[in-house]
Order: C-alpha cells, then structure tokens, then sequence
C-alpha cells in the first residue's frame, strides 16, 4: 500500500479504537443519548469516512460523496456532544437542515467543471466551521471548570478548523483537473493527515477531561450529600463552616448558624414506624431550602437534627430566619404534624474556631427544647 494511503488507514484505525472506548463507556454509563454516546458516534462516523478514502475510488464515485458526507456528520455528533455536556441541547433539525445542504452542493458540484474542487471544500467548510464552533463552546462554557485545559483544547480545535478553512479555499481555487483531495500526492495533504492525527489525539483527551471532570465532581458531591434528605452531610457542612469562619477571620462578612432539632422524633418512629421517621426528615429539609435563602446551606447534622450556615448574617436576621422556618415547618399538611426547636448563634471576633459558634447554637438549641420545644431561643453574643 502507498504511504499516504497507509498513513489514512491507521488515522482511521486509531480513530475506531476511540470510537470503541467510547461506546464502551456509554454503555457503562447508559447514556447513549448524553455526550458519551454522541462521542462514540463523532469517533465513528469520522473514522468510517477516513476509512472510504484508502480504497483508490475515484473522485465523485458513491463512496467519496458518502464519506464526505459521514465526515461532516461525525463534526455535528462532536459539537452536540459538547453542547450537551454543559447542559445545552441544540435541536436535530439544525444538524440535519446542514447535512441536507452539504449533500445537496455535493450533488450540484456535478454540474461544475471543478466538481472535485468544491466536494473537497464542501467537507472542509462543513467540518471546519463545525470544529470552530466547538472552539467557542469550550472557550465560552470549559474555562469555568478547567481554566488551564480548556483554553489549550480551544485552541487545538480553532487550529485544526484553521487548516480546514483554508484547504476548503484552495480547493475552489485550484484547477479542474486537479485532484486535491487527501489520498491525492502532494498539496501538503500527508501534514495535514499527521495534524489531523495530533489534534485528533488532543481532541480525545479534551473528551476524556470533561467527562471524567464530571464524573468526579458528581462523586464529590454525593461524598458530601446525605442521601436521605439531599442535604449535605455533615462532612460537607463542615468543609463549608470551616471555610466561612476562614474568611470572617480575615475581616470579610461574618455569618450566623442555626441547630435545627425535629421534636419528639423517637415518638413519632415508635409510633408510625421509621419509613414514616425518614419521610418526616425529608419534609422537614425541604421545607428548610424552602424557607431560607439560595445561599444558605442546610446540612444534616445527625440523627434528626440539622445545621444551617447562614453566610453574610447577623443575629437579628437570622433569628428572623429561623422563626419562618418554624412556622414553615409547623404549618398544617398531609401526614405527621411536625414541629422543631431551633437555637441560632452568630460568629464573633472572640471565636478562635467554628466549634465555638457551633457550641453556642448548641447550647442555645438546648435551651429551646428545655422551654417546652417548638421554639427559637438565640445564643447570648
């Protein structure tokens, strides 16, 4: 086999082995219609489309026009695929409305006496400009997350969309008997097939980060979430109070906490059984994150008690806070009436560490249940 055919074959062969991990991956994950699955597919369609262009076909022939075709679709799965993975979803209808528009030119270029030339650059614009606007998804949405990889990808995407342009313009400027396509000698066809190979690599592992940077933030979050209420554990909790009494120790805004106490729980577990106990627990959370603000934190602290972090708040506010969320809880529903006792307490320039103010909620809480329960009672300064 010729070298530049060669060199396409294990372009393509490689590109399989991508395509492979990531169906593999999608199907561990049962996310076939996610960004793993349109991953498999961009991997797919590409490699399928290089793989047509090692047979000697000649220009125009039915399998040229399919893998022109296959290579634009296999740039529409990658661009969807990242759209998806930052919770876009663009409509098919727009994918599908450009194949038909890339098939149709196909089709016209039979007309022209550059026929060749224009199938080449139909491709070329087709996956060029696909390609570049997933430049700009990464750049747009991926910095947030990954602010060093994600310009790097960015990059490795606009410059492959680059040299895609550009091919696309020479072809329509090259003559009509002039074969430019990428099996064809010369026209730096066998650099652009090595870039193609580099970017690809580097395109794969932009894949590979954002999904597996998913995967771990997900994991991290349900090492912090309690998984009967949704609320954080109180490993989580505490990573948060430790670090709003970091930044209040250095002169920004204090902050409040509120010991949340569900009354009488064990009676309520005796008496309705502990499916009825666990269902309590998670009313009593969402009713929490209903009657607080978006930025304060709720977290279960144990058992049936609760811990909130009120940032930016002072004792007034927060014992304010905490009366609505009594009566929150308190008011009449379906199922068990439940009440809580609530102690608050505020951070102070005199407090070394969080278990100082946690301490002072504490015994604040206390002080509530001893008054007869369902009541706020806030900590002395």
């Amino acid at each position: 086999m010729p070298a530049q055919p060669l060199l396409i074959a294990l372009v393509s062969v490689q590109f399989f082995v991508h395509a492979l991990a990531w169906a593999m991956t999608a199907r561990m994950a049962r996310r076939w219609r996610a960004t793993e699955g349109h991953f498999a597919l961009f991997w797919l369609f590409l490699a399928a489309g290089l793989a047509l262009f090692v047979p000697p076909w000649a220009s125009g022939s039915a399998p040229r026009n399919l893998a022109d075709l296959l290579i634009i679709a296999a740039a529409m799965f990658e661009h969807r695929g990242l759209a998806l993975h930052w919770g876009r979803c663009p409509r098919a209808a727009g994918y599908v409305a450009g194949l038909a528009a890339a098939a149709a030119t196909v089709a016209a270029s039979f007309l022209l006496d550059n026929g060749h030339g224009v199938r080449v650059a139909v491709v070329c614009f087709g996956c060029g400009a696909m390609l570049a606007a997933s430049a700009g998804l990464m750049w747009r949405l991926g910095r947030a997350a990954t602010p060093f990889f994600a310009p790097v990808a960015a990059a490795g995407y606009a410059l492959l969309a680059a040299l895609l342009l550009a091919r696309g313009v020479q072809a329509l400027l090259v003559g009509a008997t002039t074969k430019i396509s990428i099996d064809a000698p010369g026209h730096a066809n066998i650099p652009l097939a090595i870039a193609v190979l580099f970017v690809g690599g580097l395109i794969n592992l932009a894949h590979i980060r954002l999904v597996l940077g998913r995967v771990l933030h997900r994991l991290g979050q349900q090492a912090k979430t309690d998984e009967l209420t949704g609320a954080l554990n109180r490993r989580g909790l505490l990573q948060e109070l430790e670090q709003a009494h970091a930044s209040a120790l250095q002169g920004r805004a204090g902050y409040a906490l509120m010991m949340v106490d569900v009354d009488h729980f064990k009676a309520i577990n005796d008496q309705h059984g502990h499916a009825q106990g666990d269902q309590v627990l998670r009313t009593v959370s969402a009713s929490l994150r209903a009657a607080l603000r978006s930025v304060d934190l709720v977290g279960r602290w144990g058992g049936e008690e609760f811990c909130v972090l009120l940032p930016r708040t002072r004792l007034a506010d927060a014992e304010h806070l905490a009366q609505r969320v009594a009566a929150r809880v308190a008011a009449p529903g379906p199922g068990v009436r439940v009440t809580v006792s609530i102690g608050v307490s505020e951070y102070g320039p005199a407090d070394a560490d969080v278990q100082a103010v946690i301490r002072r909620a504490d015994d604040a809480l206390y002080a509530a249940k001893d008054a007869g329960r369902n009541r706020v009672v806030v900590a002395a300064g």
